[in-house]
């Protein structure tokens, strides 16, 4: 296991440590639902979609059931979500922008990430936290490249987190703002982490 990978593990749980946040994977139809109807206020508030659009007020798609789903708790209050779209078949990424992601199949899809208003502030302390739990998930699967649609913020906070973006495209619309499709591997980091957050953070 490269170097940068282990210290990049490091970082992503150091991340975690400093928030009172508890993530959990949703095994099950209950706690899945509890995902969608995430996503679906997260749509409503911010003008993406009509929510006439949406059935039962949940956002949902075709890639939900294969997908590993992770939410943020704040005690008994879910505050945040991020899916992770397994292969094999078509990835989101892919299908929006006609493109395939190598290397193909081995791949997966990180995207639909979501914080509700009420946990929104300067800095996006819970979407970085967010962001450190996809990251360890798609590492403890065993798989070392990602890819997804993301807005420049997202793919700033991401360049914080550590990780080297190949762009894959330019921006376009996609999810109510312009997003980009980039591609990254878990075990490259683009710059040691210490350079960026202080000893023990």
């Amino acid at each position: 296991m490269p170097d940068q990978a282990v210290s990049l593990d490091g970082l992503a749980r150091s991340i975690l440590a400093r928030h009172p946040y508890r993530f959990v994977l949703a095994d099950d139809d209950a706690s899945r639902d509890v995902a969608y109807r995430l996503r679906y206020e997260a749509v409503v508030e911010h003008g993406w979609r009509d929510a006439s659009e949406m059935t039962g007020q949940r956002e949902r798609d075709e890639y939900d059931p294969r997908a590993v789903h992770v939410i943020a708790w704040d005690h008994d209050t879910p505050v945040a979500t991020g899916r992770i779209v397994l292969p094999p078949g078509p990835l989101p990424t892919e299908e929006v922008c006609g493109i395939r992601v190598e290397p193909a199949g081995r791949v997966v899809d990180v995207g639909r990430m979501t914080v509700a208003p009420s946990h929104q502030s300067a800095g996006h302390p819970l979407f970085m936290a967010l962001l450190a739990r996809l990251y360890l998930e798609v590492r403890a699967r065993d798989h070392d490249t990602a890819c997804g649609l993301m807005s420049p913020r997202a793919r700033s906070l991401m360049r914080l987190l550590g990780l080297k973006l190949d762009l894959l495209g330019p921006d376009r619309p996609y999810w109510g703002e312009p997003r980009a499709p980039v591609r990254f591997s878990v075990f490259v980091n683009a710059t040691p982490p210490p350079a960026r957050w202080p000893a023990g953070a």
